[in-house]
């Protein structure tokens, strides 16, 4: 079964190219046992399995019945063709400035209680500190799309992973809180040394998009919905189900902007965007996210390996095949 961040990947890239073939599904009662037949259906009562705004074309075949959805919903599934409208669509990204990274240094007020787990709370911290420096990184991103003349609707959506990031930092820094006995964590003055509007290239900024967005917060993304679905602790797991899914859009959005700046570069684009995609892939840190989130480690590694198989390199694969 398809992991549905990839589905939502796949969605997203096919958006770029016009119509493709899917499935159009409609939910029928559990004791129904035979699919109608797919001249009887009228398109506006189908709905697409896929993610971000797809709709229905037409129908290319007789259904067959099948569980549909997280919550496997009964269905009668056709084979279709498929289009995505763009609606609805929008792990942390890291700040880069003269090949270092760069996160702002966090204050801590005097804990408020004795009782404290303080490698927990130091692991929250610096998680925050991390998504923190990611509202930086898509600043400075909507400005470098900007100069190159990027659509307006990545540019939105850019925005609204700042914000998301914004959210994800104090998140951290609540659990932070909640595990260091109550201590106050805020962010001081943010490190930079050089200008957020500083310009590179398509080709540049196509790579960076690669390494920072297709493969490490694809993959980020997936192992947190994992940790999520196994924390023991409902605080966590709701922050971790919570920055999951917004940086699972956040994902979505680094394919979708490699995909225009293929669609609107040269030849150095595409072997930037290549060379990107055959460099070392990136890696979770699964012995720090076990502590944070209380699931056991072994867990978290082999999510991480299913996430490279299932769901970065079939990305990838379709992206470059685009």
């Amino acid at each position: 079964m398809k992991s549905t961040l990839l589905v939502s990947i796949l969605g997203a890239l096919s958006a770029c190219s016009g119509t493709h073939d899917g499935q159009a599904c409609l939910s029928v009662p559990a004791d129904q046992t035979t699919c109608p037949p797919a001249r009887s259906l009228s398109i506006k009562d189908l709905y697409s399995e896929e993610s971000c705004g797809s709709e229905v074309v037409a129908l290319k075949g007789e259904g067959k019945r099948r569980l549909t959805g997280q919550a496997q919903t009964e269905a009668c599934c056709y084979p279709a063709e498929v289009t995505d409208t763009d609606k609805g669509c929008v792990v942390g990204r890291p700040y880069w400035e003269g090949g270092e990274l760069r996160q702002a240094s966090l204050l801590a007020s005097v804990a408020a209680s004795p009782a404290t787990d303080s490698a927990r709370a130091a692991a929250w911290a610096l998680a925050g500190s991390g998504e923190h420096a990611s509202v930086a990184a898509f600043a400075r991103l909507s400005l470098q799309l900007m100069a190159l003349g990027a659509p307006s609707a990545l540019l939105g959506e850019v925005h609204q992973a700042a914000l998301e990031e914004v959210k994800h930092a104090e998140q951290c820094w609540e659990l932070s809180r909640l595990f260091g006995g109550g201590a106050e964590i805020v962010a001081g003055p943010f490190p930079f040394q050089g200008s957020l509007a500083s310009r590179i290239g398509l080709a540049e900024l196509a790579a960076d998009a690669v390494r920072d967005g297709c493969l490490a917060e694809t993959l980020g993304a997936h192992v947190l919905s994992v940790a999520a679905e196994h924390a023991p602790e409902p605080a966590v797991r709701a922050v971790l189900q919570s920055m999951a899914e917004e940086e699972a859009r956040h994902a979505v959005l680094s394919f979708r902007l490699v995909a225009w700046a293929l669609q609107s570069g040269d030849a150095e684009v595409i072997a930037s965007v290549r060379a990107a995609f055959a460099a070392p892939w990136p890696r979770v840190d699964v012995q720090e996210l076990s502590l944070r989130s209380n699931v056991d480690v072994a867990c978290l590694a082999a999510a991480a390996e299913w996430g490279i198989a299932e769901v970065l390199s079939p990305a990838a694969a379709r992206l470059l095949a685009a």
